[in-house]
């Protein structure tokens, strides 16, 4: 098996940069980043986990993101628009290559009342700028609606609701899936959609990197809130959930951002789907057994029961 820096210099061979040293991979759920030293900065490598359609995902996350960069928003931007196929594989892989971003993404604990401001004024800053791209992309109401089909089937599967009394103790409530969660009279947008802290850098409380822009769609501005807030409700265990919306909505988003909220009615349901996905990917891929030694397991959990979603035996 061929290293993976050894990869990544072919890569950058194909891109004709010479680079003084390549730094260790930095994995996330869906890709592997490299750091790449070269005699006039430094640049960043990522290799694209394999799925469908990702030639074409990469595409779109890379128009966004320059477009936000050439902006001034700190997105990531590309350092070619070339994707890199990445040949003598079994599976069908892609590279790009980038300028690199600054900063770290921090611990889930460690998020102040400053990190959850500067996160809803940074959204609110790159939806303005966002409202005038005019490029394609898919719709996200029809990414809803294809989740919450998959959802409904799975958690109405009576194998999975044995297990799921069985081992953990837990029932989702009757109604929970009746109705999808989405608004078909508001404006679209385009929207980032994974707004959340593996996708965010911060050097002190300044956001110094915005990434990941692969399920970006367009949608109403409630779909890319309720998606945030989700993430905070559960990963700032230190913060109550008015206070979060404080601090997120009306100090960092509207206040200082310049955001506006049409449909606050569609936000709070969307916040419930978006936990409810969370619990379920939980679920689809962790043996049940251990999942109740999961901290971010137990939150959602806490954060579903307290709505009325999921009840005890």
């Amino acid at each position: 098996m061929i290293a993976p820096e050894a990869v990544v210099a072919r890569i950058l061979d194909a891109y004709s940069v010479d680079f003084l040293a390549i730094a260790a991979a930095q994995k996330g759920y869906r890709n592997s980043s490299f750091a790449v030293k070269t005699a006039h900065g430094t640049l960043n490598v990522i290799l694209y986990k394999t799925e469908a359609g990702m030639a074409e995902r990469i595409q779109r996350a890379n128009f966004v993101g320059d477009f936000l960069a050439h902006r001034g928003l700190p997105a990531r931007q590309t350092y070619s628009s070339r994707i890199i196929r990445l040949r003598g594989t079994a599976l069908t892989k892609y590279a790009a290559i980038y300028h690199y971003l600054p900063g770290d993404t921090i611990p889930w604990e460690a998020y102040t009342m400053k990190h959850i401001k500067a996160l809803g004024e940074a959204m609110g800053k790159m939806h303005a700028v966002l409202r005038n791209f005019s490029g394609t992309l898919p719709g996200a109401t029809d990414e809803l609606k294809a989740l919450h089909a998959r959802m409904r089937r799975y958690f109405s599967d009576i194998h999975v609701s044995r297990a799921m009394w069985q081992k953990l103790s837990l029932i989702i409530s009757k109604h929970t899936f009746d109705k999808l969660p989405v608004s078909l009279h508001l404006k679209n947008q385009a929207l980032h959609l994974d707004f959340v802290r593996g996708n965010i850098l911060f050097q002190g409380a300044k956001i110094t990197g915005i990434l990941d822009f692969e399920k970006t769609a367009r949608g109403p501005v409630e779909y890319d809130l309720a998606r945030t807030l989700a993430f905070l409700f559960v990963d700032c265990k230190y913060k109550t959930e008015p206070k979060i919306r404080k601090y997120f909505l009306q100090s960092g988003y509207i206040k200082r951002g310049g955001g506006v909220i049409v449909d606050a009615g569609l936000l709070e349901r969307l916040v419930s789907f978006f936990l409810l996905h969370d619990f379920y990917k939980f679920l689809r891929h962790n043996p049940y057994e251990a999942l109740q030694r999961n901290e971010h397991f137990m939150r959602t959990r806490l954060v579903l029961l307290q709505r009325g979603l999921l009840s005890v035996k």
